[in-house]
């Protein structure tokens, strides 16, 4: 794991990040020639190039996308964002599957990638040159970025919270049935501007239709009492059951004051977050295999992303202070992109990137390539292309050991001490999803960190 170090972790800061980036195996067979074919368990193929393991069987390919993002979830600020790269062999399941995790209603978009003049002959004979990168939000959208905003009527859509852009129109009471209809929702709102309190009461006469008369003691605390509206003689409800109604008026609702009279308004909020087109165009072999080459003197790594594509996903958000996740480092590109562009605009991105160092790509990839482009120099002293066209970043680099344990059942292991420093790993970097029941589960457990099916036992096996 390579982690730039910054002042407000050493602080102790929650460990939250504000843009997840990751890119995923495909699950294709397109490096079943250099060894990369796992497509089921009695396979026993080791890879001879820097590739990651490629092919799962679907449901192993779900499991090990569904746990990594539940937990990408959790590691996300609440306005935080994430984007997944993929292709089409599993763009549909994903997307369903990031759905399910994340939410329908935090769905951005769907960017295609053209990788530009690339392309590989599919089953059908059809050459393909695009993939797929996949945009959620975790809950708020107040950090992406406003200029990618399109169609925004900024005179309409004039204020702007947390969560994103909004306008005050339509009245708490705008509902079309009436409160007879709707006999729960005649709730009276005991409101005291100066406290921001809230004070909900039953104060509607359900079998003769009518209010009964205010509550004078909270009244003579400086509670307002509000009431929904009465239109051509009828008496409207409100919007919302009382449940809903405490659950979401802070963040959802506006209390404006007319001359000691109050309405109670939606914040009607501006929902488009598309670009000026979900199809953008990356030349993948100029700025992911060429770069990548010029910095390792070698082609060691299996189709890298573009360096400009990653800059492009780090502007979608508009913290120039952003920290950044990327859990499936492959060849750090994420990294590389980081530091070109605080370069660029002056930003103090930092980023945290994991690896497996699967074949060993997390040394001779991935650390070499950013101790490179950071020193100008390689860790043996080599010399190569990209420094003699670009200055190093200079950048501080702390890089982490991963420690291994092999749960696999072939294991004879301490299954609780394993699950014991789990926990404590989980819990320090700010994760405490964990019930008391599921910490003494450790079936459970051990079996949400096994995102694949069991393999057979390898007599190589480093873990």
């Amino acid at each position: 794991m390579a982690h730039r170090e910054r002042e407000r972790e050493r602080a102790g800061a929650p460990a939250k990040y504000d843009l997840i980036y990751i890119d995923p195996p495909y699950n294709t067979e397109a490096t079943k020639s250099d060894g990369n074919s796992i497509a089921n368990d009695k396979e026993n193929v080791q890879a001879t190039k820097f590739v990651y393991r490629d092919k799962y069987s679907r449901n192993g390919w779900l499991n090990l996308m569904n746990e990594r993002l539940k937990l990408a979830k959790e590691l996300l600020k609440d306005d935080g964002v994430i984007f997944v790269s993929i292709d089409d062999a599993e763009q549909a399941y994903l997307k369903v599957l990031m759905d399910e995790i994340f939410g329908e209603e935090n769905f951005i978009a769907n960017f295609i990638i053209d990788k530009t003049a690339q392309g590989a002959n599919n089953s059908q004979k059809f050459k393909t040159q695009h993939e797929y990168c996949i945009f959620y939000k975790k809950h708020y959208a107040s950090s992406l970025n406003a200029q990618e905003l399109i169609n925004i009527d900024e005179k309409k859509y004039k204020f702007r919270d947390e969560k994103g852009f909004y306008a005050i129109t339509n009245s708490f009471d705008s509902i079309n049935s009436p409160l007879s209809q709707n006999k729960n929702r005649g709730y009276t709102i005991y409101f005291n501007e100066s406290k921001q309190d809230i004070i909900l009461k039953d104060e509607y006469d359900v079998q003769n239709n009518k209010f009964w008369d205010y509550d004078n003691e909270l009244i003579s605390k400086n509670y307002v009492p509000i009431r929904p509206g009465i239109r051509n003689k009828i008496q409207y409800p409100w919007n919302w059951s009382k449940e809903r109604f405490l659950r979401e008026y802070d963040k959802e609702l506006v209390f404006k004051n007319k001359n000691g009279k109050y309405t109670i308004y939606h914040k009607n909020r501006f929902t488009s977050y598309i670009t000026d087109t979900t199809i953008k165009k990356f030349d993948t072999r100029k700025f992911g295999n060429k770069i990548l080459n010029d910095i390792l003197n070698s082609k060691k790594f299996q189709y890298p992303k573009s360096v400009e594509m990653l800059k492009w996903i780090l502007t979608k958000h508009i913290n120039k202070n952003a920290r950044i996740l990327d859990f499936f480092a492959g060849s750090g590109t994420t990294a590389h992109a980081v530091l070109d562009l605080n370069k660029e605009d002056g930003g103090n991105r930092t980023f945290t990137l994991v690896t497996n160092n699967e074949n060993n790509i997390g040394i001779d990839v991935n650390y070499e390539r950013l101790y490179r482009i950071n020193h100008g120099i390689g860790t043996k002293g080599e010399s190569f292309e990209w420094a003699n066209k670009n200055e190093p970043y200079k950048s501080n680099l702390n890089v982490y050991n991963i420690k291994y344990y092999d749960i696999s059942l072939f294991n004879n292991i301490d299954v609780k001490e394993i699950v014991k420093e789990l926990i404590k790993l989980l819990k320090d970097f700010g994760v405490n999803s964990l019930s008391e029941e599921s910490e003494k589960d450790y079936t459970n457990l051990l079996n949400s960190l096994l995102s694949l099916k069991p393999q057979l036992k390898e007599n190589n096996e480093s873990n």
